[in-house]
């Protein structure tokens, strides 16, 4: 059971992350037409990526974040461990 709610938060997890990534280039053209238009009108759409756009992007990545630190956590995966990593090829623990 654990194993597959480890699978569908990860799942989550890389769907979440993707939309926040394509969400945050998604403005790049806007943003680059801007430039050229310039003056108040480009201010206005640089303005309006900044303050409309932008801010639900942030939450997106920081709740797929979250749901990351869930997924490490239900699958007892240590992202950061001051444990010592075996290099022996015989070691059991690095062929599972």
């Amino acid at each position: 059971m654990r194993k597959k709610i480890y699978t569908i938060l990860n799942r989550i997890y890389g769907i979440m992350m993707t939309v926040s990534f394509f969400a945050g280039i998604l403005p790049l053209i806007p943003f680059i037409i801007a430039i050229f238009i310039g003056g108040d009108i480009g201010a206005n759409i640089s303005i309006f990526l900044y303050k409309q756009f932008y801010p639900w992007v942030i939450v997106i990545g920081s709740a797929a974040i979250l749901v990351g630190l869930i997924a490490m956590y239900v699958g007892k995966i240590e992202g950061l461990s001051v444990k010592k990593v075996s290099t022996n090829e015989n070691d059991s623990s690095m062929n599972s």
